[in-house]
């Protein structure tokens, strides 16, 4: 369902990461602009984010910032980040689900600039939560596994991945012992034998997930 008609728009949702042991989950939804819909060689042409290598990765967050841009881009998109001590405050799946709605609230303020009274939103998110978001009024809905099928969520994929890498890139940089790098997304042996004793836990660490727990709790 790409074609936005008249002012019904189509939004798709999509997060990362979930499962890492560090920092932020990172929400974007994103949609076209219904005045301006983009190339459809352009959507044909992305492949799912976890399929494609990151350079690859890399480049289409780039193209699709630069479609994002200018007075009168081809696309709308929200980002939001929920950090590792929100996380541990209100567990995951709560932090990930306010990631989400203020993604698609980011999105819906940008959506204020086409000059039309009446809009309603089709909103498709890549999960099974169920979430309730406070800024829709139609609830999404929830597909699951069809992140490598619907073009359109890739595109939120890809931002909310290379936007969290990013991240987490420069904190590689001021804790190189921990090989942060080859930890974007899921625990690594490297990363596990850092973990020692309390005093190696950072302030990035989400303290709430097992095994960070389990060494301050014995520690």
């Amino acid at each position: 369902m790409r074609q936005c008609v008249g002012m019904k728009i189509m939004i798709w949702v999509d997060e990362a990461w979930r499962w890492p042991w560090m920092w932020p989950v990172v929400a974007a939804a994103l949609c076209y602009n219904p005045e301006n819909i983009p190339e459809e060689s352009f959507i044909t042409s992305l492949n799912d984010s976890k399929k494609i290598s990151e350079k690859q990765r890399n480049k289409l967050y780039t193209e699709i910032i630069e479609l994002s841009r200018w007075t009168k881009p081809t696309i709308f998109f929200g980002l939001w980040v929920v950090d590792n001590f929100v996380i541990d405050e209100i567990n995951i799946r709560q932090a990930n689900r306010e990631a989400m709605n203020r993604a698609l609230h980011e999105l819906i303020l940008k959506l204020w600039k086409i000059k039309k009274k009446k809009k309603t939103l089709y909103v498709q998110v890549d999960g099974r939560d169920n979430y309730h978001f406070d800024c829709l009024i139609d609830q999404p809905e929830y597909i699951i596994w069809w992140d490598g099928k619907i073009p359109e969520i890739w595109w939120a994929s890809i931002i909310a991945k290379v936007f969290r890498d990013k991240l987490m890139a420069q904190y590689a940089t001021l804790y190189p012992d921990y090989h942060i790098e080859k930890h974007k997304w899921y625990g690594t042996k490297k990363h596990s034998d850092m973990l020692k004793q309390s005093s190696d836990v950072l302030g990035i660490h989400r303290t709430s997930y097992k095994p960070i727990k389990l060494l301050l709790d014995n520690t």
